[in-house]
């Protein structure tokens, strides 16, 4: 005997046959599937029958919900993070030196202590850093080293760099020279390595304050003496002494051997030339040399300097390092001009040529 199933109406679901549980259900359909013709189950049978059929589908949806939320951390959070991080952090030099300078090239030594506040302590791949005045061209190339961040990190540079731009480097030295401060720009693009995570690329720019050489005030020129007759040097020296050259900041340059040009009210009295010099940080106290005219000189004290003082201007006018003239320097110290109260009194009365008690 064949029973015929008839569907549930929607008119008897209005009305609440009582016999519609009892109806045959049929088959095919989502809810068939999910749920097959017989007694209904509990929640824990349902659930069990649904994960039984369809736990691909539950694998994918948690999957796809980990890597909405996982992906945006990963590859843009904390990379937003690492670069955050480097961004706040600082650099110091502590101590710079520039040697060995040839027309082209000079050796540079860099200590420099960098600053994080961050609780992340990635590893910072070495990098080639572009060092820049704001607005200019780089000056030179830098190697920096493989460093481990830390709160406060050791970065040690040593080499011999090109110089990438010989006209900014020659206003890197004016700047030098010439400012009580100045700031000057390193910039390079590398990775940071943390544990368990990729390789994240970030750009490490930063701005550093330094002291600079101001002008070389508070250079003062001591222990004059006039040479005459078999005394003068070979080279033609007739007046030697003693420089004091303050350095307030931490660089170390190797200017070579510098010729400066001496005046008084703007007239030219001679040269001087300083041997090897090397101004280092604190006061230097260097050997000097001078060609003078010593007519001129004793003339200038005679009739308009009777107190011996004359007021010396000192300009630079060269730098030569074997045999070599270095233009950049060259240029920073013409750019500069210093003025001495030079008492030329004492060495004067040495050769009974001033008695201050006269005059």
């Amino acid at each position: 005997m064949t029973v015929k199933m008839e569907p549930v109406t929607h008119q008897e679901v209005a009305n609440g046959d009582s016999h519609i549980e009892d109806r045959p259900r049929e088959k095919g359909g989502i809810m068939n599937t999910l749920y097959p013709p017989g007694p209904r189950p509990g929640a824990g049978p349902r659930m069990k029958n649904h994960l039984k059929k369809f736990w691909w589908c539950d694998c994918l949806v948690l999957v796809i919900i980990v890597l909405i939320i996982v992906l945006p951390i990963i590859y843009v959070a904390i990379p937003k993070k690492a670069q955050k991080d480097i961004n706040a952090s600082t650099l110091e030099v502590n101590m710079q030196e520039v040697t060995e300078a040839t027309p082209d090239s000079v050796h540079i030594a860099i200590d420099s202590t960098a600053r994080s506040s961050s609780s992340f302590h990635p590893t910072i791949e070495g990098f080639r850093a572009a060092l820049y005045l704001e607005g200019q061209e780089p000056f030179l190339y830098a190697d920096v080293p493989e460093t481990k961040a830390e709160a406060e990190t050791s970065i040690k540079i040593r080499q011999n760099v090109q110089i990438a731009n010989k006209a900014s480097f020659i206003e890197y030295n004016k700047v030098v020279i010439g400012s009580e401060e100045f700031e000057v720009f390193l910039s390079g693009k590398t990775k940071v390595h943390q544990s368990g995570l990729s390789a994240i690329s970030v750009d490490y720019d930063k701005r550093i304050k330094m002291k600079g050489l101001n002008k070389l005030a508070g250079l003062n020129i001591t222990n004059l003496r006039i040479l005459s007759g078999n005394a003068t040097l070979p080279d033609g020296s007739n007046l030697v002494g003693r420089v004091i050259i303050p350095n307030p900041s931490v660089l170390t340059i190797d200017l070579g051997n510098v010729t400066m040009n001496l005046a008084v009210n703007g007239k030219a009295i001679g040269t001087s030339f300083l041997p090897d010099l090397v101004l280092k940080p604190g006061v230097n106290n260097v050997t000097m040399q001078s060609k003078v005219d010593q007519l001129q000189v004793f003339d200038l004290v005679r009739k308009n300097y009777t107190n011996a003082i004359l007021p010396l201007d000192i300009v630079g006018n060269s730098s030569v390092r074997n045999g070599q003239n270095l233009p950049y320097f060259e240029a920073a110290i013409r750019s500069n001009s210093v003025r001495v109260d030079l008492n030329v009194g004492p060495p004067l009365a040495a050769l009974g040529l001033y008695n201050a008690t006269r005059n």
